[in-house]
C-alpha cells in the first residue's frame, strides 16, 4: 500500500512513514528519560550529593553560570581588548536576534550578577538605559533565550517539586481519606513520586517553583551544607545564596507541609513521600522562571483562593480544610530566574514603588501573605524618561537600589552592519542586493551619532590633531584603528595612544545617545527595497531614501541637533557617504580592470620597509637577481617617501618611527600567536597604504577615465575590439563574479563613479 504525498508524482510507502514516526517517538522517549523523568525526594537527594555545586545555586549564580556556559572571547575595540560573551551571538539558536557590539554593557551586567552572588542575594535592579533602539531589549532577550537553552542541558538542570495525593485505595486513612477499617490494604512505599496518574487523586503544583532543599528545615539544611563542604563534594569557597541558607517554603507549601506533618505525627519521612521532584525548564512563553512586565498599571503579583476550586475536591480532609491561596503574576512566574521590566519608567512611579523594599528585602507584601522571591530584576528605559525620573523627589531612594548600565548606539560600522545583515538577509528581498548597500546604511547610521571630540584634555600638536578630526576620520579611527593620513608617524602613534580616552562615554549628552537608530535604518533599507521599478536595491537608491528622511526634521529628533562643524551636519554627512562609496567603487574597478591589485601595493610597501631597515642599520642586502650584497635603494626610498612622508617630518625620524611601530606591533601580536614571518605592513600602516593607492590613481586618471567610458559602451551592447575589449570583458566578469554586481547595478555604479570622479 502506498500513500500520495503533496509532491505530485511521488508516492511514499505507508510503512516507511510508520517507521519514521516510530523513530521520532523513540527520540522523544529518550529525551524524556534523560531530562523529563520525575524523581522522589530520596532520588533527588542522591543527585544533590553527586553534584551539589549545581544544586545549590540562586538565580544570580544561575544566570552567571549561563554566561560562562557559552564562553567568551577577547575582541578588539577602540577602548582596548574587551571580553565578549558568546551567548549574545545566539549560535545555539541560529543567531537570530544576536546582539552586535555592546561588550561594555555585557560586562557591566556580568559584574553586577557577580556582586549579587558574593552578597548572597539580589539586592538591586539592573536598569539598562540608552536611546530608543539601542539593543537594550535585545540584550535582555538574548540572556533569556540563553537561560532557556541552558536549563535544557545537564549542566543547567534546575529542579522544582509538586505535592502528590494518591487515590483512596492506595492511601487509605493515612492522610484522612476515610475509615481505615473499611478500606483496602495499607500502602507500604517510600514515595508516591512514581505512581501512575490513575492512582493519584490530586496534584498540587508549587507556582513559586520552590527549591526542593527548602523542604529541609533551616538548621538541618545548614548542617547539610557543612557536611557537603567537609566531605569535599562541594567547593568550600562556593557561595550559597541566602534563600537556601535562611529561606523557607512559600505560604501554600508551608501549610501543606505542616498539615501533613501533623497528620503523620511528626514523621517527616512520610511527608516527603508526597513530594515529586521534576526538572524546571525555563520558558518565557510559558512564564516558567522568566517573565516580562510590560508598562501596565497594576501590581505585578496577586493571589486567588485555591481550595475553593471544585477541581480540587479530591484533596484529603487534612488538606482540604486549609485556606490555600495560589499566587500569580510576573514576580511569581519569574521566581528562581529573571524578571524583565520592559520600559520600566513608562509606568507611573507609584506602580513600582514596591521595588524599593523588594530590592532591599527580597520580598513583596500581599493581602494574604508575603512573597519571598529569588529573582534577578532586569529593566530597560530610554534616556528621556530617565532624565525626567532623576527630577523625581524619591529618585535618591531608587538610585540606591538600582544599578545603571548604559547601552548607547553603536559607533563602529563593522558592528552596526551586522545588525542589517542578520535582520535583512539578501535572500529575503525580492530583488538583487547591490554590493555595499548594507555597509553604506551602517556608515550613515554611525556618522549621525558621532560628535566632535573633546580636545580639552590634550595639549600641543595632539590637541590640534584631535580638534581637526573629521567625522570620517573619527569613523575610521574607531572602526579600523586608522589615524588620518596627514599626520606625522609620531603624532599618529600619539593619537592612537589616547584613542580609549576619545572613545569613552562621558557626560549626560554622551556620544551614541543621539543619531539614527537601527530601527530607522532598517526602515530605510526596507523602503529602498520597495522601488519595484528598480531591478536592484543599491546604495544610490538608499541615498535617495536618506535624503527624503533628512528632510523630515520635525519627525526625527536627531535631525534637530545643532551641527558641530561637520559633525551632526546632515548635508555634510551625505557628502561624506557619497565620497566613501566612490572610494570603494574606485578600488574595485581598478582591480577588476587588471590595472592594479592590493598585492602590488603591499609588495611596494614591503620593499620600502626592507630597504629602510637596512639603511638604518647601515647594512647591505642581497640583490634579488644576483644574490650579491648591494646597498639600500635610496632612489626607491625617496620615491616612496614623496608619497607617504609628511612634508614637515625629517627623513631619519620618519623612518625610525616606522620601524618602532613595526616592533610594537610584533610584540603585541606575538602575545596571542607567535609570528613566524614578517607582519602584514598594510595592516600596520593602513594610512600609508591608502596614500600609495591614491597616488597611483592620480597618475593614471586619464587612462582610467577612457577605460570606464569604454566599459559603459560595452555594457550598452557596443562591441569593443582589441586589448580594450579584453579589458572591459575581464572587468565585467570580475565585477559580477567576484564582487557580486549584476549587469544593472554595475553599470549604474560605474556611471556614478565616472560622473563624480572623472568628469
Amino acid at each position: 500500500m502506498v500513500q500520495q504525498t503533496a509532491k505530485v508524482g511521488v508516492r511514499v510507502p505507508i510503512m516507511e512513514n510508520k517507521n519514521r514516526v516510530r523513530d521520532l517517538a523513540g527520540q522523544i522517549q529518550a529525551h524524556y528519560d534523560a531530562v523529563g523523568k520525575a524523581l522522589s525526594f530520596a532520588e533527588y537527594f542522591e543527585l544533590l550529593f553527586s553534584n551539589p555545586g549545581s544544586q545549590c545555586r540562586g538565580s544570580a549564580q544561575y544566570i552567571l553560570d549561563t554566561f560562562d556556559h557559552f564562553g567568551s572571547q577577547l575582541v578588539d575595540t577602540p577602548a582596548g581588548k574587551v571580553r565578549r560573551f558568546n551567548l549574545f551571538d545566539l549560535d545555539f539558536d541560529g543567531r537570530n536576534g544576536r546582539v552586535a557590539g555592546q561588550e561594555a554593557a555585557q560586562h557591566a551586567i556580568y559584574k553586577h550578577l557577580d556582586n549579587f552572588v558574593r552578597q548572597g542575594r539580589v539586592n538591586r535592579l539592573i536598569l539598562l538605559h540608552g536611546p530608543n533602539g539601542s539593543a537594550k531589549t535585545s540584550l535582555i532577550r538574548a540572556i533569556i533565550r540563553a537561560m532557556e537553552h541552558y536549563s535544557s542541558t545537564e549542566a543547567g538542570a534546575l529542579y522544582q517539586f509538586r505535592w502528590l495525593f494518591p487515590s483512596e485505595k492506595i492511601a487509605r486513612s493515612d492522610i484522612g481519606f476515610g475509615d481505615q477499617a473499611t478500606k483496602g490494604p495499607r500502602l507500604d512505599t517510600d514515595s508516591f513520586a512514581h505512581l501512575p496518574g490513575e492512582e493519584l487523586d490530586a496534584v498540587l503544583e508549587c507556582e513559586f517553583k520552590d527549591h526542593p532543599l527548602l523542604l529541609i528545615p533551616v538548621d538541618e539544611r545548614l548542617a547539610l551544607f557543612d557536611q557537603l563542604r567537609k566531605s569535599g563534594a562541594m567547593d568550600p569557597d562556593q557561595p550559597i545564596p541566602e534563600i537556601l541558607l535562611r529561606g523557607d517554603l512559600c505560604t501554600k507549601c508551608r501549610k501543606i507541609h505542616d498539615a501533613l506533618l501533623a497528620t503523620y505525627g511528626g514523621d517527616s519521612w512520610k511527608v516527603l513521600r508526597h513530594v515529586q521532584v521534576h526538572r524546571l525548564h525555563l520558558s518565557l512563553r510559558y512564564r516558567r522562571g522568566v517573565a516580562t512586565v510590560e508598562p501596565q498599571m497594576h501590581v505585578d503579583a496577586g493571589q486567588v483562593q485555591l481550595t475553593a476550586s471544585r477541581g480540587l475536591s479530591s484533596l484529603p480532609p487534612s488538606i482540604a480544610h486549609l485556606s490555600l491561596f495560589e499566587s500569580r503574576g510576573p514576580l511569581v512566574n519569574s521566581n528562581r530566574g529573571l524578571l524583565e521590566y520592559n520600559d520600566l519608567l513608562k509606568r507611573p512611579v507609584d506602580t513600582f514603588k514596591y521595588l524599593l523594599s523588594t530590592c532591599e528585602t527580597g520580598h513583596v507584601n500581599l493581602d494574604q501573605s508575603t512573597l519571598f522571591i529569588d529573582t534577578v530584576l532586569l529593566g530597560s528605559t530610554n534616556e528621556m524618561l530617565l532624565d525626567a525620573f532623576k527630577e523625581y523627589p524619591d529618585y535618591a531612594s531608587f538610585k540606591g537600589r538600582v544599578e545603571l548600565v548604559r547601552v548607547p548606539y553603536l559607533r563602529r560600522v563593522s558592528e552596526e552592519v551586522q545588525i542589517y545583515r542578520d535582520q535583512i538577509p539578501a535572500d529575503s528581498l525580492d530583488r538583487h542586493l547591490a554590493p555595499h548597500t548594507m555597509h553604506m546604511a551602517a556608515m550613515w547610521a554611525v556618522l549621525t551619532r558621532l560628535r566632535r571630540p573633546d580636545h580639552g584634555a590634550f595639549s600641543g600638536e595632539l590637541k590640534t590633531a584631535v580638534e581637526n578630526l573629521s567625522p570620517l576620520d573619527k569613523l575610521k579611527l574607531y572602526d579600523q584603528g586608522e589615524a588620518p593620513t596627514n599626520l606625522s608617524s609620531s603624532l599618529a602613534k600619539e593619537l592612537m595612544g589616547v584613542l580609549p580616552e576619545i572613545y569613552q562615554l562621558t557626560g549626560q549628552n554622551y556620544e551614541g545617545r543621539t543619531g539614527a537608530s537601527a530601527r530607522e535604518v532598517r526602515m530605510l533599507l526596507m523602503n529602498t527595497a520597495q522601488h519595484e521599478e528598480r531591478p536592484c536595491v543599491s546604495p544610490l537608491d538608499l541615498f535617495e531614501e536618506i535624503r527624503a528622511l533628512v528632510s523630515e526634521k520635525s519627525v526625527f529628533p536627531f535631525l534637530k541637533q545643532d551641527p558641530q562643524g561637520d559633525f551632526l551636519n546632515q548635508d555634510k554627512i551625505l557628502d561624506m557617504l557619497n565620497e566613501a562609496y566612490l572610494d570603494l567603487l574606485e578600488d574595485e574597478a581598478a582591480e577588476a580592470m587588471g590595472l592594479v591589485t592590493e598585492t602590488k601595493y603591499v609588495e611596494l610597501l614591503n620593499r620600502y620597509i626592507l630597504h629602510i631597515t637596512h639603511w638604518l642599520k647601515k647594512e647591505s642586502l642581497p640583490d634579488p637577481v644576483t644574490g650579491e650584497p648591494v646597498p639600500p635603494d635610496i632612489d626607491m626610498i625617496k620615491e616612496v617617501e614623496e608619497i607617504i612622508r609628511p612634508d614637515n617630518e625629517e627623513e631619519e625620524k620618519f623612518r625610525k618611527n616606522l620601524i618602532g611601530r613595526i616592533g610594537a606591533y610584533v610584540l603585541e601580536a606575538g602575545k596571542e600567536t607567535p609570528m613566524t614571518g614578517p607582519p602584514d605592513f598594510a595592516k600596520v600602516f593602513p594610512s600609508l597604504f591608502e596614500k600609495i593607492k591614491e597616488d597611483f590613481f592620480k597618475k593614471r586618471k586619464g587612462n582610467i577615465q577612457k577605460t570606464y567610458i569604454k566599459f559603459l559602451d560595452f555594457m550598452d551592447g557596443k562591441e569593443i575590439e582589441g586589448k580594450d575589449g579584453q579589458t572591459v570583458a575581464l572587468m565585467k566578469k570580475t565585477m559580477t563574479a567576484r564582487f557580486g554586481y549584476c549587469d544593472h547595478c554595475v553599470k549604474e555604479a560605474m556611471a556614478f563613479l565616472l560622473r563624480h570622479r572623472y568628469q
